[in-house]
């Protein structure tokens, strides 16, 4: 295992933080990313299941804005290019504990600078 696969499962886990919280401010504290089946499909085959979602941003940041929660979906919206991976799509692959354990401390790191960039506005 290479430092770069567990450098993308990290990069995958704060990306994932960030569609979450931007499904959050468009849908409401119910959004399909808040459920604890897609988070472990998501850290298992981002792939195959968080392309969906990265693909629907827009959607969610313009409803997040008709919601009356434009200024905090465009903030984490902003984040969105930082935490792509660096390979050209995203992995398809992090079924090892040690890769899907960098996917949740990267989901857990950038939800926590998302909450400090929102209480700052």
């Amino acid at each position: 295992m290479t430092t770069d696969q567990l450098t993308e499962a990290h990069r995958c886990g704060r990306l994932y933080a960030a569609l979450a919280e931007l499904q959050k401010l468009s849908s409401g504290p119910h959004h399909s990313l808040g459920s604890p089946g897609p988070a472990r499909q998501i850290a298992t085959e981002p792939r195959k299941h968080l392309t969906e979602h990265l693909e629907k941003a827009g959607k969610y940041l313009l409803d997040a804005r008709n919601r009356g929660n434009g200024t905090a979906a465009a903030a984490v919206f902003r984040m969105l290019p930082d935490l792509l991976p660096e390979s050209k799509e995203l992995p398809g692959d992090l079924r090892t504990d040690e890769k899907r354990e960098r996917f949740g401390e990267g989901r857990d790191q950038q939800a926590a600078e998302i909450e400090k960039a929102l209480k700052a506005l």
